[in-house]
């Protein structure tokens, strides 16, 4: 029994750092890309473009945490665009034109994967967002190729996200439950059900998950207007500083919000769980 708690605490660990980890690649990617290509002499504002592209395809393979991340896809949607925006430019179609492209090429690369794995299974919301994300990318593309235009579309990402998680609150599958469902199970089926039906007869049990749910979409929302004021406060010329001082609000919130579900809602959820797995009768 106390090999089984070990297991369970170690997998719980390993899927919260996967989650760490991948929240900060997602911080800190445009900013690298900005810098690493930098020698090329391309407009910042084309590289942060090339920074957002790479993220939207990471975006789409999935969670990394889940186990199930679509690598193929992952890279077909990164590099794709990527080499068109790269192309663009290099034939004299200027930064906007090449934005565009690279975005449109995005956009088409997620809806034909909607489309192509629609048939027998719900529609995957996330990949519903990061379309949505794209769209906007490609409508904001067209208005303007100044760098802090650029790097503030993150906000409307953000907001666009932080809608979308409060648009889930109240249905029957909040983000956060899709999200933490394996971490309560631990990898046990019987636990797993138990979930479900703790869901279905406790209310209780249900507004913990909607209540982190609401609070995520807050904290996207409050950073998507603090990130728009930071990056707007500097000169047009101090675009990496920018793109540095405008992270920091994220991590803040995030791990306020964390600590927040984590010290709060998450262990009296683990409590009507485990009372529901005591009720189970087990099978002779």
């Amino acid at each position: 029994m106390q090999l089984m708690s070990e297991i369970s605490t170690r997998r719980k660990a390993l899927y919260f750092a996967a989650m760490l980890a991948n929240v900060a690649v997602d911080l800190l990617l445009p900013t690298v890309v900005l810098l690493a290509l930098a020698p090329t002499e391309m407009p910042a504002a084309l590289r942060l473009a090339i920074g957002g592209t790479l993220l939207a395809g990471k975006a789409i393979g999935g969670r990394v945490e889940s186990g199930e991340f679509r690598w193929r896809l992952a890279l077909v949607a990164a590099l794709v665009p990527t080499a068109v925006i790269a192309g663009c430019y290099l034939a004299g179609f200027g930064d906007v034109p090449s934005m565009v492209a690279g975005a449109v090429v995005s956009g088409a690369i997620v809806l034909g994967d909607l489309v192509r794995t629609r048939g027998g299974r719900r529609i995957d919301g996330f990949a519903v967002l990061v379309l949505l994300e794209v769209v906007a990318s490609v409508v904001l593309t067209s208005i303007s190729g100044d760098a802090r235009f650029v790097l503030a579309r993150t906000s409307l990402y953000l907001g666009i996200g932080g809608v979308f998680a409060l648009a889930t609150t109240w249905s029957e599958r909040p983000l956060m439950r899709t999200a933490l469902k394996p971490v309560a199970a631990k990898g046990d089926p019987a636990r797993a059900d138990a979930f479900d039906r703790t869901w279905r007869k406790s209310a209780r049990f249900r507004g913990y998950y909607r209540a982190m749910t609401a609070g995520l979409g807050a904290v996207f929302l409050i950073d998507a207007v603090l990130r728009i004021v930071l990056v707007y406060s500097r000169p047009a010329d101090e675009v990496v500083q920018s793109s540095l001082v405008s992270q920091l609000s994220l991590p803040v919130l995030l791990v306020l919000w964390f600590a927040a579900g984590r010290g709060l809602a998450v262990p009296r959820a683990e409590r009507l769980l485990d009372e529901e797995l005591a009720r189970e009768p087990v099978a002779p």
